[in-house]
């Protein structure tokens, strides 16, 4: 029987910074923050929906929300908003 090896990689979590093991491709995040990640987008979408015009910076959404600037970019990174055409951009 041939198992079909999956490449794995060594990642940090994007929201905690723990290092994780992961499928090459996959999510760099780790099982414990999975539910935190879906609170900060939701928080997020709504800021970014009621400040839409006023071209918020990552480090504003942070600040606002009190959490740290490496979370609000995770969400970037990982594509859940689009620079500049959703209403964030990059910090000054």
């Amino acid at each position: 029987m041939v198992i079909d090896e999956v490449p794995l990689e060594l990642v940090k979590c994007g929201m905690c910074g723990k290092a994780i093991v992961v499928e090459q491709g996959e999510r760099h995040i780790c099982s414990m923050c999975v539910d935190e990640e879906h609170r900060l987008y939701t928080s997020v979408r709504a800021l970014l929906r009621d400040y839409e015009r006023s071209g918020l910076s990552i480090r504003d959404v942070a600040e606002i929300l009190k959490v740290d600037e490496y979370k609000v970019t995770h969400l970037v990174e990982s594509g859940y908003f689009v620079l500049a055409l959703r209403g964030l951009r990059p910090n000054d």
